[in-house]
């Protein structure tokens, strides 16, 4: 995917110079044929503390790469994230960590786009193998003046390599997004708005709204088993774009069984006093 045609930014003006997009170094494919591609390297800072990406930053992909599939379909017009869901079976330990999607449906209300999430096996470049997959849905919204203008290319050469010079994660995940974790039993974090964290709306971004589900449940779940519980799956629910923040999450667990727990969260913009995103995270015990 490296190559002289990728481009540093989706549309104009974003992603701003310093952003989340930028330090996960993000590689985009969009295709006309097959399904479009999304990449990022494995490092310490998006993996749990027992080893393997975070499930939340799967989710990130899968939003990015979803939307970006979605809004090609619809352009002119434009498309919010409404659900999403992933599941894992394996771990992305290092090398590479990719999501490949394809449009299944594009309604006149709704979009959907199936995808696989693959790791990478040895080196690059390295052979792969799925580690998991998802669905991810999106209201189609019809075109406004405020509304960003992306320059698809007619050849369908979009490529996209959003890191640039000095973008890369310095410290864990959680901790450069600036979430704070208050009450580890209850599962709350607090995570205030910056341009870091905002989508194209200027709202908080939808996979960031997934690591705060991921690590919600999670923290959750280890307090209820007293286990070094790792999230597996994670299905949101998107109600609202958050605007304001600070976003506070609050997790009850709802069933343990041997091996797994399972918790639903909420992800609430307290300067709105909105629920913007419902959540059911299924932990496991093991990495």
């Amino acid at each position: 995917m490296t190559t002289t045609n990728d481009r540093t930014v989706f549309a104009e003006g974003y992603p701003p110079a310093h952003h989340m997009l930028r330090d996960l170094n993000v590689s985009l494919e969009l295709k006309d044929t097959g399904p479009s591609i999304i990449m990022v390297p494995v490092v310490p800072a998006i993996c749990t503390d027992r080893g393997g990406v975070q499930v939340g930053i799967l989710a990130t992909l899968i939003d990015i790469l979803g939307g970006a599939v979605s809004i090609r379909a619809v352009d002119p017009d434009w498309a919010a994230t409404a659900d999403l869901t992933v599941h894992t079976m394996g771990r992305a330990t290092s090398g590479r960590v990719s999501v490949t999607g394809s449009l299944l449906r594009a309604g006149n209300t709704m979009l959907v786009v199936e995808l696989n999430i693959l790791g990478e096996t040895g080196p690059p470049p390295g052979g792969w193998t799925s580690i998991g997959g998802g669905w991810i849905s999106f209201a189609r919204l019809s075109r406004r003046d405020d509304t960003i203008q992306i320059d698809f290319h007619p050849d369908g050469a979009n490529r996209y390599r959003f890191a640039v010079g000095g973008s890369r994660l310095r410290r864990p995940y959680l901790e450069t997004i600036g979430a704070r974790k208050l009450n580890e039993a209850k599962g709350v974090f607090e995570l205030p708005l910056s341009d870091y964290l905002r989508n194209s709306f200027g709202a908080l971004q939808g996979g960031i709204v997934a690591v705060l589900a991921d690590a919600s449940g999670q923290a959750a779940a280890r307090v209820v088993t007293g286990r070094p519980m790792i999230t597996r799956d994670l299905g949101i629910h998107y109600l609202s774009q958050g605007k304001t923040g600070p976003f506070r999450t609050e997790a009850t667990v709802i069933r343990v069984t041997e091996d797994t727990a399972l918790s639903r969260v909420e992800v609430i913009d307290t300067g709105a006093d909105r629920v913007v995103a419902l959540a059911m995270n299924t932990a496991i015990h093991g990495s």
